[in-house]
């Protein structure tokens, strides 16, 4: 069995020869241990029927019936779900793009031709990821498995080392161990430290019309959960009384005629040098009229630490605004933006004429659009 210890292999080309090695093992039919953040598991690819009895022979000692076993598919990235499996309602798919990769386990459930079409994109056959119309997915966040799970390009399932009696499994050491590991087959296996929770994944049960069960005892409880399932906005600009507030008017107006129902969405907007309590201007109202939208009561309020902290996504006018909210909290690095996708920024209209406004509106909408499309929160019949 070939064992790779990841923090010692400090060179980047001995570290990418190791993945790549497991990835071939896992691609021809192998059993491999890799980590996850919950716990260490054993892994096989789903498409191959020998492969997926040996791990069933290692894991389940006693199985509900000599030819079905359902596992749990471990997925490289959301995307790779969603590209896979036909979720339907935006909280679903809202809550699987920000709750994956990481500690949770999503059952979702398939009418009958949609569970084949599924099966097939994945190339497995019915009885391995299935059970009674439902699919368990997971994407683990641990970034040298999502590596091998990308680069082996074949659907992969997992048990965790306990199943097979190695436990605690929060660290391979018990499944190495006397080389039990080795002694059973498994071909290759990664350490890369302890497991970060060595709990089990949080299971989310999907339902219908949007709605969702959390069952207890997982590594994140259900007000983690729900907290997920809601998505605040935040536009930011300078002074927050021209280009913050127009795009936040226009993100209201196009989430309350557009957005599915059943989604929980806040918008605001705060400015960078921005003296709070002051009025949006006259020409911003004006602006927004001119797109068929009343303006709201609106009163400026200076952009907080706290204020990024409490938003899920934002955007901003300029990449000068992103770098300030930046040096505000550089944990928002993965959720802040310029709202132009193309990176240029939205010029300030301020002392400049209505038409200017004006096009400024014109072109904060066709942006807000994007963006909005982007985040998949718009009903189908909308886009």
């Amino acid at each position: 069995m070939d064992l790779f210890r990841l923090q010692e292999l400090t060179e980047t080309g001995a570290r990418e020869a190791a993945l790549d090695r497991v990835a071939t093992a896992l691609r021809e039919g192998e059993i491999v241990i890799l980590p996850t953040e919950t716990v260490y598991g054993l892994f096989a690819t789903a498409t191959s029927t020998d492969a997926t009895s040996r791990l069933a022979a290692l894991t389940f000692p006693k199985p509900p019936s000599p030819d079905r076993y359902r596992y749990t598919w471990h997925a490289p990235s959301a995307d790779a779900v969603l590209a896979a499996l036909p979720v339907a309602h935006p909280k679903h798919r809202l809550l699987i793009r920000r709750l994956l990769p990481g500690p949770v386990r999503f059952d979702v459930p398939l009418g009958p031709a949609e569970m084949e079409a599924a099966l097939g994109r994945l190339g497995v056959e019915p009885g391995v990821l299935d059970d009674n119309g439902v699919i368990a997915v997971r994407v683990p966040s641990t970034q040298s498995t999502r590596r091998v799970l990308e680069s082996a390009g074949t659907a992969v399932v997992a048990n965790r080392l306990a199943s097979a009696g190695w436990a605690p499994d929060r660290d391979p050491g018990a499944a190495l161990a006397e080389g039990r590991a080795a002694a059973a087959g498994v071909a290759a296996a990664i350490d890369d430290g302890p497991a970060v929770f060595g709990a089990p994944s949080t299971l989310v049960r999907l339902l219908p019309g949007g709605e969702y069960r959390v069952e207890a005892g997982g590594a994140y409880d259900s007000r983690m959960i729900d907290k997920h399932a809601r998505l605040r906005l935040l536009f930011v600009c300078t002074g927050n009384t021209c280009r913050s507030p127009m795009a936040e008017a226009i993100a209201r107006s196009v989430i309350a005629e557009r957005a599915a129902d059943g989604l929980d969405l806040t918008v605001a907007s705060a400015g960078t040098s921005a003296t709070a309590g002051v009025r949006a201007s006259a020409q911003t109202a004006g602006a927004l009229r001119s797109l068929g939208i009343e303006p709201a009561e609106h009163r400026s309020r200076p952009l907080t630490r706290q204020l990024v902290a409490e938003s899920d996504v934002i955007f901003t006018m300029s990449d000068w605004h992103l770098q300030e909210v930046l040096a505000l909290d550089p944990s928002a690095a993965g959720r802040a933006m310029v709202l132009d996708p193309t990176g240029q920024d939205v010029p300030d209209p301020v002392g400049l004429p209505q038409e200017v406004y004006n096009q400024t509106a014109l072109r904060l909408r066709d942006l807000v659009l994007r963006r909005l499309g982007e985040l998949d929160i718009l009903a189908e019949a909308a886009r």
